[in-house]
């Protein structure tokens, strides 16, 4: 293993040359761990896999029960308190994707994933419950140029900060223990306190 005083020996060059080396290392290493669910144990992995299938196949004859005995119309009991509760549901959602957008959280992931996932029931429902060609027309129209064209937006930008939030974590470990050069000096990154050495090179 090259020790610290090796590395102090060595000229500007030399070591600009192995922090490519470095980084070029750190980025296959990134590319061959870029999956999380790889980094989850066996066990737990393949118990929530089986469940998330089990419950897939038991939902198939539920989802035929249902299109075969439900009638085809049916009068709500509560049908402003559904919608009514939905919106502010929906609202809570939006709000709280703009609060920790503005707040730069990464929170926001998950508010974007269930705001982008509301809207699409909120299209779904807009449209299949309108009555009259009225009503179908401008649910659709609503869908289509607002409703769902928003979800997409708020899964684009909840997969791309997921990915670069993952991709620096990775980037994180990979770099915990490697040693990684600046133009001005020696800058050594470990679990231990950052030691930095503001000598010129030899």
């Amino acid at each position: 293993m090259i020790g610290e005083e090796t590395l102090r020996q060595l000229s500007r060059d030399e070591r600009a040359a192995l922090g490519r080396i470095l980084a070029s290392l750190d980025d296959e290493n990134l590319a061959a761990d870029s999956s999380v669910i790889a980094s989850i144990p066996d066990r737990r992995r393949r118990s929530f896999a089986t469940v998330m299938t089990v419950a897939t196949i038991a939902l198939i004859p539920w989802v035929v029960l249902l299109g075969l005995t439900l009638p085809h119309r049916y009068v709500a009991g509560h049908w402003t308190l559904t919608w009514v509760g939905f919106d502010l549901l929906l609202l809570a959602a939006l709000g709280a994707t703009g609060w920790f957008a503005w707040k730069k959280k990464e929170a926001v992931i998950l508010a974007a994933l269930a705001s982008g996932t509301l809207l699409t029931c909120d299209a779904w429902f807009d449209v299949t419950t309108a009555s009259g060609p009225t009503d179908v027309t401008v649910a659709i129209v609503a869908a289509a140029l607002l409703e769902l064209p928003l979800a997409v937006l708020l899964f684009v930008t909840a997969h791309r900060l997921l990915h670069l939030t993952v991709r620096r974590v990775l980037l994180t470990q990979a770099l915990a223990t490697r040693v990684t050069l600046a133009s001005s000096g020696l800058i050594i990154k470990s679990t231990n306190p950052i030691a930095r050495s503001d000598q010129s090179p030899n």
